[in-house]
């Protein structure tokens, strides 16, 4: 499993479809890749690369840090994706416009698992992840997002956050109280309001896009986004047009600033429609 390497993990899938034309190639090509970072003894983040025909699902869970059994939860949260990934081998992808629902129920579903493994276990009480979880299909994208773990998109022109992280620092944002700039080095810039294994009651965003233009998608967790900023990240997507050396080259950089976390880039080239 991807939580448990301590060395680069690279699951490189790449996707020649008659039905998946984003614009002259019809070729998706995504890259699954995690690090330990350099201060921390454990991997707990954990991710998810899935290409077949015209469905895709990519997914990065982060276990919370600081908590015992963080690698079991973003574990614990990935496989619930994996296993519908198969039962689909079996049935079919799902119609597009059920990808919401389907989500949102996978991650009520994720979340007590994580819920009944703790009660089980005192060891791992207490224990929670962030998911960010992405169904694509021709150029539909869903995101189901739960933490700071983020998705991006990008294209030439410039990069998109799509999530929103549920940080205590991102609602001091919104309020006013601090500046993005201040938030930067703030000490608690880790703290969650949301998180999966933290309340029977879940309540993650659903975000619907459809993707009219040729474009990238960055899926990872906040060990690459502390580290590197949103134009750097671009930068390096522009620099590297294939996906593993540019999620490498993030994850190279993330790690020369510090690597003070771990860090996991899921990165997919060849999403949305070329426009006419």
């Amino acid at each position: 499993m991807p939580h448990l390497t301590l060395l680069f993990t690279i699951i490189f899938a790449i996707l020649f479809s008659d039905n998946y034309d984003p614009g002259g190639g019809g070729i998706l090509r995504a890259v699954g890749l995690t690090h330990p970072g350099r201060e921390r003894k454990r991997n707990e983040d954990s991710y998810l690369v899935k290409t077949g025909g015209d469905f895709s699902i990519f997914a990065v869970a982060d276990g919370m840090g600081g908590h015992v059994a963080g690698d079991v939860a973003s574990a614990l949260a990935i496989e619930v994706f994996e296993h519908y990934w198969e039962e689909i081998g079996q049935t079919g992808p799902p119609p597009q416009d059920r990808f919401a629902e389907i989500i949102k129920n996978l991650i009520i579903k994720a979340n007590l698992l994580i819920l009944e493994e703790a009660s089980r276990d005192s060891s791992k009480k207490g224990m929670g992840t962030t998911l960010t979880v992405g169904f694509l299909s021709e150029n539909n994208l869903t995101i189901g997002h739960i933490g700071d773990s983020r998705a991006y998109l990008l294209k030439s022109e410039g990069l998109t956050l799509l999530t929103k992280d549920h940080s205590l620092l991102e609602q001091l944002i919104q309020a006013g109280r601090i500046s993005p700039e201040e938030a930067v080095d703030h000490p608690k810039r880790h703290v969650l309001v949301k998180a999966l294994g933290t309340s029977v009651d879940v309540r993650a965003d659903l975000i619907e896009l459809e993707l009219n233009e040729v474009a990238a998608l960055l899926f990872c967790s906040d060990g690459l986004t502390t580290m590197v900023r949103d134009e750097e990240i671009l930068q390096i997507a522009l620099d590297h047009p294939e996906p593993q050396p540019a999620a490498e080259e993030l994850i190279r950089l993330a790690n020369e600033r510090g690597g003070c976390d771990n860090i996991t880039v899921v990165y997919a080239t060849g999403v949305g429609r070329q426009a006419v």
